[in-house]
């Protein structure tokens, strides 16, 4: 029996290395490709919801974007070659003799009163006049509409129409001519701009509505405009690259399918909010795609940089096909089942490292440990039983791009935390340093207020100052003075607040706990309050039922940020701070409707220096996911730095020795 002890745990390990290693060449097919572990089961490969890093990371060599992020974080030609946003302004006119006056008077405009202007192009379609402006930031619309006065257009109006079925208002406003444009929002809403009297199109509305036997909808006007006025932002496929894996070329109506399967479906893809100013997608020319926005907004091109392009057909056709969806990326999917994924290049190109990659299911630490000790696994993701792996010499872990930090969010209409010396004092005795080591284990980083690390208009990171003296100066400074007992007391009334935490999340308690004794080191009374997640919002931060909280946001590419931070979203958005200043408002708003991407990093930045002078947050900690890469495998790997993430993308193509070096168009 001692005999059977001594050996047969040896026996079993023996066993184990060589079933382990025996699975994972089954996989390599040929010998030189690259290997990888997932932290869990073969996944679904949805390009629109990814269920882990590792997933988000496949998709983004199977589907390729209209424009993507480089190495740098730049923007950088996806599907698209190039892109550039203009304005297009329209002006409707009775007859053709008054369109051709005003067409005359346009010509007569000089030539440096044109540039000035932007005016690019003049022409007409119909009883339409058409201006073409260089730029909507730059546009001066109404100067050349003041050239017109002479020969005005007629009025146009917006209208909001209410009380029937998208097919019927199609079909009435269409058919006839009767709007200029139609739009429909997902949930049905609809607005049409047209040059017609709202008497007339109520007669005319009733009279079909009453032959279809429908109700008559509910017409009313919320605008009157001389001309229409709408940006536009144009892209050009490359010819090269934009092409599916049967070899037929993507095309505008494949752009325009896949935006029209997000909003359905109402997939939370980043930038979303630009798709619900589109009015629409169409073709210019061979391999030209125009968008047409209902309002003057900056940040749409955001909504474009990383969606996965799907096929028109394929979208068409999906309820009965399956597996994942064709994509236009640089890899292509070889074979597939229920423990292992084969992905293929294109392309030599984007062999550099493997000629395939050869995706296997997560297995036990220990099997991956020998299969890495064989040579015959070269990533790995490790899961949430995978703590034993970092811990493995033979690896070197990379920081993946992060998704989501946590911030400690200040009610500034607090009684306890409306005074800004307050919050400065908090955040300055507040060591994040320690919250990483002792709350998170390590295995996490320092957060940004806005926007992800290594982005071309990311802020440079704030420091963590952390000066628990300097905090106590503040606060006796304010009139905040420790009784004998060390509680901070003002006009006898204590310090004493709540930090609101969502209850599940253990990591998240015990921040809560780290954070609140921490604090009453400065003399604060906080009293952890532990909340059901589905409470969290509508019970606490929407009605400003709390003093702190700890709230996990997403990193967001949109520079939109307006949502979370300016006054007019205080009742009816997400500013659950509350945090009301006129000057964040002009700065919120100011980078929204930024269209020059080379402008932005100073407006981000004025942006966020103008948030942490007002002190409604401090950003706490980041996810940190990493993957983990046999060295022998990449031998030339940068050291890791949490500000340079790595892509598996990034990886296969230049071997891990730098990052992917590509130019914007404009470069």
């Amino acid at each position: 029996m001692k005999r059977t002890l001594i050996f047969g745990i040896p026996l079993v390990a023996i066993g184990v290395a060589f079933w382990a290693v025996w699975q994972v060449r089954q996989l390599q097919t040929p010998s030189e490709a690259v290997v990888m572990m997932l932290p869990d089961g073969i996944p679904a490969l949805n390009p629109f919801l990814p269920t882990s890093e590792a997933e988000r990371q496949l998709l983004d060599l199977l589907h390729e974007p209209l424009v993507r992020l480089d190495g740098q974080g730049r923007l950088s030609p996806g599907l698209a070659s190039t892109w550039g946003w203009h304005q297009r302004v329209s002006c409707i006119y009775a007859s053709s003799q008054a369109l051709q006056a005003a067409q005359r008077r346009l010509a007569e405009v000089s030539e440096e009163l044109r540039q000035l202007w932007g005016l690019e192009e003049v022409t007409t379609e119909g009883q339409i006049l058409s201006l073409r402006f260089a730029s909507p930031a730059s546009a001066r619309v109404d100067d050349a509409l003041q050239a017109l006065k002479e020969d005005p257009p007629q009025p146009l109006a917006f209208l909001r129409v209410e009380g029937s079925s998208r097919p019927l208002l199609e079909e009435f406003f269409q058919s006839s001519g009767r709007a200029l444009r139609l739009w429909f929002d997902t949930n049905g809403a609809c607005e049409v701009v047209t040059s017609r009297s709202l008497y007339q199109l109520r007669e005319a509305a009733a009279a079909f509505f009453a032959e279809k036997k429908q109700e008559t909808p509910k017409l009313t006007v919320f605008a009157e405009v001389a001309a229409l006025v709408e940006p536009v932002l144009d892209f050009e496929l490359n010819v090269n690259r934009a092409t599916w894996a049967d070899g037929s070329p993507v095309t505008a109506a494949d752009v325009d399918a896949t935006v029209q399967h997000v909003n359905r479906a109402g997939y939370p893809v980043a930038g979303r909010e630009g798709f619900q100013h589109i009015q629409s997608i169409a073709a210019q020319g061979s391999r030209g795609v125009r968008v047409t926005y209902r309002r003057s907004y900056g940040a749409a091109l955001a909504s474009w940089v990383g969606l996965p392009i799907l096929p028109q057909k394929w979208l068409a056709a999906s309820q009965d096909v399956e597996g994942p969806p064709p994509g236009a990326g640089a890899w292509q999917i070889q074979s597939q089942s229920s423990r292992q994924l084969s992905l293929v290049p294109k392309t030599d190109a984007e062999a550099a490292t493997g000629s395939s990659l050869q995706v296997m299911a997560a297995s036990p630490a220990l099997q991956a440990r020998v299969a890495l000790a064989a040579g015959a696994l070269d990533i790995v993701w490790p899961g949430s039983d995978g703590a034993e792996l970092y811990q493995e010499s033979l690896l070197t872990f990379q920081p993946a791009p992060p998704h989501n930090r946590l911030l400690a969010l200040c009610n500034v209409r607090s009684s306890r935390l409306s005074e800004l010396p307050v919050r400065e004092a908090l955040f300055l005795g507040l060591n994040r340093h320690a919250l990483l080591s002792e709350g998170a284990d390590g295995v996490a980083r320092l957060a940004e207020m806005l926007f992800p690390p290594g982005l071309w208009l990311s802020p440079a990171p704030e420091p963590a100052a952390y000066d628990l003296q300097a905090a106590r100066q503040k606060l006796e400074s304010a009139g905040w003075l420790p009784d004998v007992t060390g509680v901070a007391k003002k006009g006898g009334q204590a310090l004493k607040f709540n930090l609101l935490v969502t209850t599940g999340n253990p990591q998240r308690e015990r921040l809560g706990r780290l954070i609140a004794e921490q604090w009453a080191e400065l003399g604060a009374q906080v009293t952890v309050q532990l909340v059901a997640p589905e409470d969290f919002v509508g019970d606490h931060l929407a009605p400003g039922k709390f003093d702190v909280a700890l709230v996990g946001l997403d990193y967001e590419l949109a520079w939109d940020q307006t949502a979370f931070w300016h006054s007019a979203q205080i009742e009816s958005g997400l500013n659950f701070s509350r945090v009301a200043d006129a000057q964040l408002d002009l700065l919120l708003e100011a980078l929204a409707a930024e269209f020059d991407a080379s402008q932005l990093p100073a407006r981000a930045q004025a942006v966020q220096d103008r948030l942490m002078a007002l002190r409604p947050a401090l950003p706490l900690i980041g996810d940190l996911q990493q993957m983990g890469l046999r060295k022998s495998r990449f031998p030339q790997l940068e050291k890791p730095d949490p500000y340079r993430p790595m892509t598996l993308r990034g990886l296969l193509r230049d071997n891990g020795s730098s990052s992917l070096q590509m130019r914007p168009p404009d470069e």
